[in-house]
C-alpha cells in the first residue's frame, strides 16, 4: 500500500495569540475531519506536525489518521520559520525515501513514487 506522509508546519510564535491560534487549530480539526471521511485517505495518510515559535519541534510524528490526536498549541515567541523548514527538510529525510521501481511500502518505511 502506498503511504502518503502529511506535515503541517504551523506558526506558534507570539504574533498568534488570540484567535489566529485559535484559527490553526481549527483549520487542523476541519481537515483531520474532512480526511476521516475520505475511505482512501484514511488508508494512506499519516500526518505530523511540525511548530515553530523561537524554536522548531515535532510536535507528533507521523501518524494514521485514525489515531491522531491533536495536541493544544500556545502562540508564544518569535517565528522560526527557518527552523522549521530544516526541521522537515530533517524529518523528509530520516522518515521519508524513494521508494525503487517494482518495490513495495513496508514495515515503518516511508515511500514516495
Amino acid at each position: 500500500m502506498r503511504r502518503l506522509p502529511v506535515y503541517l508546519l504551523l506558526d506558534t510564535s507570539g504574533s498568534m495569540t488570540g484567535e489566529p491560534i485559535e484559527a490553526v487549530k481549527n483549520g487542523v480539526q476541519m481537515m483531520i475531519h474532512s480526511l476521516r471521511q475520505n475511505p482512501q485517505a484514511l488508508e494512506t495518510a499519516f500526518v505530523s506536525i511540525i511548530t515553530f515559535d523561537s524554536s522548531a519541534r515535532q510536535v507528533i510524528p507521523l501518524t494514521d489518521l485514525a489515531s491522531f490526536q491533536m495536541v493544544d498549541l500556545k502562540a508564544t515567541g518569535v517565528t522560526a520559520m527557518g527552523g522549521a523548514l530544516d526541521l522537515l527538510a530533517d524529518k523528509l529525510q530520516q522518515e521519508v525515501a524513494r521508494q525503487p521501481r517494482n518495490r513495495k511500502a513496508t514495515g515503518n518505511h516511508w515511500y514516495l513514487s
